[in-house]
């Protein structure tokens, strides 16, 4: 998620948790600790670019994690504030990692929430990077929770609505998620379609437009479908043209950006016949312009054995004119 969406939710947390007695002291640390875990950033440039994606999101968002660094800033914060034990500031801290990490498996990236005993990345695939029917309810909510009282009940109580609401929200996303997929699978019937693998992802913004990747042995057909469409899904087809990556397919590092990308990718060569492989699960603001679609991007250069890969910055937009084009489309005109 976005970090600001975070940044709420951890000042919601540490207001339930422990908001009676410490009052903005727990909105502030509980903001802090809800940060903490998408700090691994900071330290992703020192890595390869392959390496440096499954860092992102990696220990740093573990349940471990969680449990080793919750007593630590726990410690720290019973140091500044007495107004709270070094148990209570642990346990504010506790919940405010776990929430912004449990909150991280909704979205495409994917989340290793239980290293190191496994490396599986949890992405349940129904929640945007950012979701303005989520961000924006709950940041109103602790707006106002901010200008109350301190230490008053009603404050307790708007942060648990903010963190009540944001579960429920969860839970219409994943609902959502099927609602949608099972509209694409009927057009997909309907149109003959034949494929191995659906994938359902939401773009930026809101919840009700989503990418549809269909993968058959070759390639994918993919398209974009939202809630308010009265139409079947438009869909076009990419090929996979893993047979232009040659030799370099048998390179570990090559091999483990397909791992990244699930397998949801496509290779090309450029016009001055570059080499680059995209991945294919992040939709982005582009509707009709390809070439502007790939958000990760990533370069393959070097020895065969030993390829360089570099990556290209994420190419989303968020213009005026890709905004406008973006609820046009939202609102089913095509």
């Amino acid at each position: 998620m976005d970090s600001l969406t975070h940044i709420v939710l951890g000042a919601a947390t540490g207001e339930v948790v422990l908001g009676k007695k410490a009052g903005n002291k727990a909105l502030f640390w509980g903001a802090i600790a809800g940060s903490l875990p998408d700090f691994d950033v900071a330290v992703t440039s020192f890595y390869e670019p392959v390496k440096s994606l499954f860092v992102h999101r990696g220990f740093s968002h573990s349940i471990v994690f969680a449990i080793i660094l919750a007593p630590l800033l726990g410690w720290i914060i019973s140091k500044i504030h007495r107004e709270a034990s070094f148990r209570e500031w642990t346990w504010l801290s506790l919940w405010a990692m776990l929430i912004h990490s449990t909150i991280d498996c909704f979205n495409t990236y994917g989340t290793a929430l239980l290293e190191p005993f496994s490396n599986a990345r949890l992405a349940f695939d129904s929640l945007g990077i950012i979701d303005f029917f989520l961000l924006f309810p709950i940041l109103i909510i602790m707006v106002i929770v901010v200008f109350k009282t301190q230490f008053t009940k009603i404050r307790r109580k708007l942060s648990t609505i903010a963190l009540v609401y944001t579960l429920v929200y969860l839970v219409f996303t994943i609902g959502n998620k099927l609602v949608i997929e099972h509209s694409v699978k009927s057009d997909l019937s309907d149109k003959q379609i034949e494929y191995s693998r659906l994938k359902s992802s939401p773009l930026p913004l809101t919840n009700f437009l989503w990418l549809i990747l269909a993968e058959d042995s070759l390639g994918y057909h993919y398209g974009y479908i939202s809630n308010f469409d009265k139409k079947p899904i438009d869909l076009k087809y990419i090929e996979r043209n893993h047979f232009d990556l040659g030799n370099y397919a048998n390179s570990s590092t090559v091999n483990n950006l397909i791992h990244f990308t699930n397998g949801f990718y496509t290779v090309k060569k450029d016009s001055s016949d570059s080499l680059w492989l995209y991945d294919l699960r992040f939709g982005s603001m582009a509707f009709e312009d390809d070439e502007k679609w790939y958000v990760f991007s990533f370069k393959i250069d070097g020895e065969e054995d030993l390829p360089i890969i570099s990556r290209a910055n994420p190419n989303r937009s968020f213009g005026k004119k890709t905004l406008k084009e973006y609820f046009v489309r939202l609102f089913g005109k095509r």
